[in-house]
Order: structure tokens, then C-alpha cells, then sequence
């Protein structure tokens, strides 16, 4: 048996059908690893105080 880490870096279009079914086969033996990652969400930005606000000085020129 071939390393899947050498199959991985060979060349995709010379590998055989039993290459490839071995890479299937780990991929499969190894879905529960990527399955059972915690699901992350994303952190909210912290609010502006009215301190911060006020220090914010808009200088929009419209012409309408």
C-alpha cells in the first residue's frame, strides 16, 4: 500500500483506479474528523460608546 500523502503529491492523471479507491477509502475513514469540528460563529463588534461616537467627526459633502 501506497502512502496517501505520496498519492496526494504525485501527479493526478497518472494515478490508477486503485489509487484513487485508496484515497476514497481514507477520505471516508477520516469524514468523522471534519464532520465533528465545532461550528465557530463569528464574534460581534463591540459597540460604540457614546464617547467613541462623538469623537467621530463626519465631513460628508452631498451636492443633491
Amino acid at each position: 500500500m501506497t502512502d496517501v500523502t505520496e498519492l496526494f503529491n504525485r501527479d493526478p492523471l497518472s494515478l490508477t483506479n486503485e489509487n484513487i479507491d485508496q484515497i476514497i477509502e481514507e477520505m471516508r475513514a477520516k469524514r468523522h474528523l471534519f464532520q465533528s469540528a465545532p461550528a465557530t460563529k463569528p464574534k460581534a463588534a463591540p459597540a460604540k460608546t457614546k464617547k467613541q461616537a462623538s469623537a467621530l467627526k463626519l465631513d460628508i459633502d452631498l451636492d443633491l
